[in-house]
């Protein structure tokens, strides 16, 4: 019964933080037991943060605020390019969620945009603004959205 509690527990992480099992495989992440322990009740995004600060659900929770700051008016919500200011740039915002590129490539183009990368000039560079950690947990939630389609 305790293993089943654990696994439903664990499930119940990684899917509330959109994790995929593709990422799954590349981070460390918090044991369901000590979840629950610390987390009592519901588990948050506040708590997996605060309490499990070196595993990739929260490195996830941290990209995804990240993105709502800096590229949700571009690239939306869902990263498919039709955030609000989207119809202002030619070319438009790249669909995230179709994205075949490489990690160190969607790196780059964060840290420095679109036009040093021989893109769109709509691409602002972030790498004054978003420290290393910040532009991986970009990434880790933006691995989420392709996982999700």
């Amino acid at each position: 019964m305790t293993s089943t509690l654990s696994a439903r527990l664990a499930c119940a992480c990684v899917l509330a933080t959109g994790m995929s099992t593709a990422l799954a495989q590349e981070g460390k992440h918090p044991d369901a037991e000590a979840v629950t322990r610390v987390c009592t009740g519901t588990i948050t995004d506040e708590c997996i943060v605060r309490n499990f600060k070196d595993t990739l659900e929260a490195s996830v929770i941290r990209g995804r605020l990240a993105f709502q700051n800096y590229c949700v008016l571009c690239h939306g919500p869902e990263g498919r390019g039709d955030g609000r200011a989207a119809k202002l740039h030619t070319p438009r915002p790249f669909n995230l969620t179709t994205s075949t590129a490489p990690r160190y490539y969607i790196a780059d183009m964060v840290r420095k945009g679109g036009e040093a990368m021989g893109r769109g000039k709509g691409m602002p560079p972030w790498g004054e603004q978003l420290t290393d950690e910040q532009v991986q947990d970009v990434l880790n939630f933006l691995f989420t959205l392709r996982a999700s389609q």
